[in-house]
């Protein structure tokens, strides 16, 4: 069994009040080979609860790419969110993922192999630990990565991912229109 180490980000953007969106695209972008089976997880975690597909973001990728390359390059691989940082211009919300690398007893390093569906499968995983009748995470538990996969209003994502020099992984997803409105359901 391949050691999945990864360490989930416990805080997704909690959009306080405002909405507002980035503009939709004319027509859906076909998710990139690079992101095989993240739109399908995303879709088969709405539909077990009731939620209409989501469909993929050309421009939600890309801002999700400058993201998670600027996190990897200039921020240590730490992960942070764009609202944390004062920089989420587009106003989407947005769920971070690390994966470390695979280390070696002779020292020798490499990146681990992660896929879309298992970064998509670890966020849905929160379902858990989210109360719908209380709308809240379990004491001590995350579950705002799911509630942002199922947000009902949300109709688009993108997702990117990028290579930290010591060959640990960030992954971006960013959501269109956002989700995790404090005080309200996400469905």
């Amino acid at each position: 069994m391949r050691n999945l180490l990864a360490i989930l980000g416990v805080t997704l953007l909690s959009a306080c009040g405002g909405g507002g969106s980035a503009s939709t695209p004319i027509s859906p972008a076909s998710e990139p080979i690079s992101m095989d089976g993240m739109l399908e997880t995303h879709n088969q975690v709405r539909a077990a609860v009731a939620v209409m597909p989501l469909t993929w973001s050309s421009q939600m990728t890309n801002y999700a790419q400058e993201w998670a390359t600027y996190l990897a390059t200039n921020n240590n691989c730490v992960m942070k969110h764009r609202s944390v940082a004062g920089i989420n211009p587009l106003n989407v919300g947005e769920n971070l993922f690390w994966g470390s690398a695979v280390k070696f007893s002779d020292g020798r390093t490499e990146i681990q192999a992660i896929t879309p569906t298992e970064v998509a499968t670890e966020w849905a995983d929160e379902k858990v630990d989210y109360d719908y009748a209380s709308n809240s995470c379990a004491p001590g538990k995350a579950c705002g990565h799911y509630t942002q996969m199922v947000w009902n209003t949300t109709t688009e994502v993108g997702c990117a991912m990028a290579i930290c020099p010591d060959k640990g992984q960030i992954w971006v997803c960013n959501y269109n229109p956002p989700g995790n409105y404090i005080g309200l359901k996400p469905y």
